[in-house]
C-alpha cells in the first residue's frame, strides 16, 4: 500500500464521517427552526442548484490550482457553512448556509479522488484502481452508520450540538490533509486549460445527445431524482410521528436503510444471472415504487418502516448497473464529463422535484407527497425495458464495478438515488 493510498483512506473517511454526520436529523433539524415542508424542500433544493452550478467550474478550478488547495477550501467552507447553520434561526439562515455548504462540497468532488490516482501513479502503482474504491467506499459507509448513530443522540439533546462538532470536525480533517496530503508537480496554463475544459464539455454533450441509451440513462437518472430526492427528505418526520419516540430512534432507523442497500448489493449479482440488466432495473423500479406506495399507506409504524426500508432496497441494485450502462457506451476520453453531465441532470432534477413535491407536502401531507413519488416512479418503469434495445456498446469501455456508487447529495440519504 502507498503513502498517498494510506492518506487517502484517512482523509476521505474523516471528510465522509462529517459530510453524513448529520443525515438521519436534517430534515428534523430544519423542522425545528420553524421551517414548514416546503421551505425544508426548499433549503436542500438550493444546495443541490449550487452544485449544479458550481460542480463544473470548480473541478476545473482543482485542475488549475491544484487538488489539494481545492480539497482544503473545501474543507473551510463547510466548516464555516456548519458552523452557521448551528446559530440558524429560520429560512433565509439555512439557504445561506446552503449556498456556502455547495460550493464547499463541489470543491471536494473529484478532486480528492483526482489527487489520489495522480499521487498513486506517481509512486509507481499501476494497479487497477477498482478495488482501491470499493475499499474506500466500505470504510464510508462504516463511518457514515456510526456517524449518523453518534448523531441522533447528540441531536436528542440539542440539535445545534451536531453541528458545531460536524464543523470542528471539517477543521480537523483539514489540517490532517494539510499536513499528510502531497501534490504532485503539475504545470497547466490556464487559458489553454480554459479552452481545453470547454471543447471536453461540449464534446461530452454530443456523446449524450448522439448515443441513445446515454441520453436515456440521464432522462431516467433525472426522473429518479425529481422523484425520490423529496422523499427522502421527508422519512424523518414521518417516521418520528409514527414512532413517538424521540429523535435518538431515527439513527437506528439510519442503520437499518444502510443494510438494505448493502442487501441489494448483495443481490444483484444473483439477478443479473438470470435476468437481463433492462430487466433487473423495471423489476427494481417496480418493487420500488410499490413498496414507496405501501410506506404512504402505512398508518403505522410497522407497516410504513417495512415499506420504507423495503423499497431501499432497490438502490443497491439500480446504480450499479446504471453505472456499467453509462461506462459501456461512451469511449474512455469522454468518460468523466459524461458522467459529470449525468450527475449534473439528476442533481438539477432533484432540486425541481424538492420544490414542486414540496408544495405537495405542504399542503395535503407527507403520505400524498410519497403517493405522487411511487406514482412517478412506476409510470417511468418501462422506459428501462428500452435500455436494452438502445444501441451497442463501445468497445473500448469496460464497465464499472457491481457495487460502486457515485457521489450523491450530503445530508440526505446513503444509497444512491437512481
Amino acid at each position: 500500500m502507498t503513502r498517498t493510498e494510506r492518506t487517502y483512506y484517512v482523509v476521505f473517511g474523516l471528510y465522509s464521517l462529517w459530510a453524513w454526520f448529520l443525515a438521519p436529523v436534517y430534515p428534523l433539524f430544519l423542522r425545528s427552526r420553524g421551517l414548514d415542508a416546503l421551505e425544508v424542500n426548499l433549503v436542500l433544493a438550493t444546495y443541490l442548484i449550487v452544485i449544479f452550478v458550481f460542480e463544473v467550474p470548480t473541478g476545473a478550478a482543482a485542475d488549475l490550482v491544484g487538488r489539494k488547495a481545492s480539497f482544503l477550501l473545501s474543507c473551510v467552507l463547510r466548516c464555516v457553512a456548519f458552523g452557521l447553520y448551528a446559530v440558524a434561526q429560520g429560512f433565509f439562515d439555512c439557504a445561506v448556509a446552503e449556498v456556502i455548504d455547495g460550493i464547499g462540497t463541489t470543491l471536494a468532488t473529484g478532486a480528492l479522488d483526482a489527487w489520489a490516482i495522480d499521487g498513486m501513479r506517481a509512486e509507481g502503482d499501476e494497479r487497477p484502481i477498482e478495488r482501491f474504491f470499493a475499499r474506500a467506499q466500505a470504510l464510508a459507509r462504516v463511518v457514515m452508520v456510526g456517524g449518523g448513530v453518534t448523531c441522533a443522540y447528540l441531536a436528542q439533546a440539542n440539535f445545534a450540538l451536531p453541528w458545531w462538532i460536524a464543523s470542528a470536525g471539517f477543521a480537523a480533517t483539514g489540517i490532517v490533509a494539510a499536513c499528510t496530503m502531497r501534490e504532485t508537480s503539475r504545470h497547466v496554463a490556464a487559458g489553454p486549460a480554459r479552452r481545453r475544459l470547454s471543447s471536453v464539455m461540449r464534446e461530452g454533450f454530443d456523446s449524450v445527445r448522439a448515443v441513445p441509451v446515454l441520453w436515456l440513462v440521464c432522462a431516467l437518472t433525472g426522473a429518479s431524482f425529481f422523484a425520490l430526492i423529496p422523499a427522502h427528505m421527508l422519512w424523518q418526520q414521518r417516521m418520528t410521528e409514527l414512532s413517538g419516540e424521540g429523535v435518538w430512534i431515527i439513527g437506528w432507523f439510519w442503520v437499518l436503510m444502510n443494510v438494505a442497500g448493502v442487501i441489494g448489493s448483495v443481490l444483484l449479482p444473483r439477478l443479473l444471472d438470470r435476468w437481463r440488466r433492462s430487466r433487473v432495473l423495471f423489476v427494481a423500479a417496480l418493487w420500488r415504487g410499490s413498496f414507496l406506495a405501501v410506506a404512504a399507506a402505512g398508518a403505522t409504524l410497522a407497516p410504513a418502516l417495512c415499506g420504507w426500508l423495503l423499497q431501499e432496497v432497490s438502490f443497491g441494485v439500480s446504480e450499479p448497473v446504471l453505472q456499467a450502462w453509462t461506462n459501456e457506451h461512451v469511449a474512455a476520453e469522454r468518460r468523466a464529463t459524461v458522467i459529470s453531465i449525468r450527475s449534473m441532470v439528476g442533481t438539477f432534477c432533484g432540486g425541481a422535484g424538492l420544490i414542486a413535491l414540496g408544495f405537495v407536502a405542504r399542503d395535503h401531507g407527507i403520505q400524498i407527497a410519497w403517493i405522487v413519488s411511487a406514482l412517478l416512479v412506476l409510470v417511468a418503469a418501462p422506459a428501462y425495458l428500452l435500455l436494452e434495445r438502445s444501441g451497442p456498446a463501445v468497445a473500448d469501455a469496460p464497465s464499472a464495478p457491481v457495487g460502486s456508487e457515485p457521489p450523491i447529495p450530503a445530508k440526505l440519504a446513503p444509497p444512491a438515488v437512481s
